[in-house]
């Protein structure tokens, strides 16, 4: 397949370094370039791209606002938000204006452009730094139900967050590197992950998380 990239964000150098690395790839092509929001509702409008990539931290209106307004104009239209914020506020924030997916500036390029492909193509994405039970959240509360209660409410966004990495794969250490925070940290959490959720081991951790659903590629 092949899909149409639209570039949204105030940097040029970055800009001009990200066009670079799409347009090596035989099935992306970069049709539209803008470093704020009006800018990008007319090139968006005229080029119509399967993906729309944007910063956060626009002038003037914020990215966020913009994909707002982006959807309203034509709700069907994909966004990856690509950004260096991180933070729990900022994900809720994109999530809920209606964002495909959410990536951040500094992972490798191979993982940012994979996630173009994968917004392109209508799924969801989100950096493996950010735990995926945020998103199963918004994306419930886009669809109007109710936060679900689930196998692990009595763990703390923090934990949740480990949980999620622990049950993909990652090590302690690894985990640490995506956190910002110390392996021994991440070993407490991982501890009292298990005391909660009445799990002995890793492995019995794994099947809890198979035996509800919560394994995820």
């Amino acid at each position: 397949m092949h899909f149409t990239v639209a570039l949204i964000d105030d940097h040029v150098l970055f800009r001009d370094a990200l066009r670079g690395l799409l347009m090596n790839q035989n099935d992306l092509e970069v049709v539209a370039e803008a470093s704020e929001a009006g800018e990008a509702y007319s090139c968006i409008e005229a080029t119509k791209p399967d993906v729309v990539l944007m910063d956060v931290g626009l002038p003037g209106v914020s990215g966020i606002a913009a994909c707002r307004e982006i959807l309203r104009r034509d709700p069907h239209r994909r966004i990856l938000m690509l950004t260096m914020h991180s933070e729990e506020e900022f994900v809720a924030q994109a999530m809920s204006a209606g964002a495909t997916g959410y990536a951040l500036k500094h992972q490798p390029a191979n993982q940012v452009i994979e996630a173009v492909r994968e917004v392109a193509r209508g799924q969801p994405y989100l950096c493996p730094r950010i735990s995926r039970f945020i998103l199963d959240d918004h994306l419930r509360l886009r669809r109007g139900e109710p936060s679900a209660a689930g196998p692990c409410d009595g763990l703390s966004p923090r934990e949740k967050e480990i949980f999620d990495l622990l049950v993909r794969g990652f090590t302690n250490e690894s985990i640490a590197g995506q956190l910002c925070i110390s392996p021994k940290t991440v070993e407490t959490h991982r501890a009292h992950i298990l005391r909660k959720l009445r799990v002995h081991s890793m492995v019995e951790l794994i099947r809890f998380a198979a035996r509800h659903g919560l394994i995820r590629d």
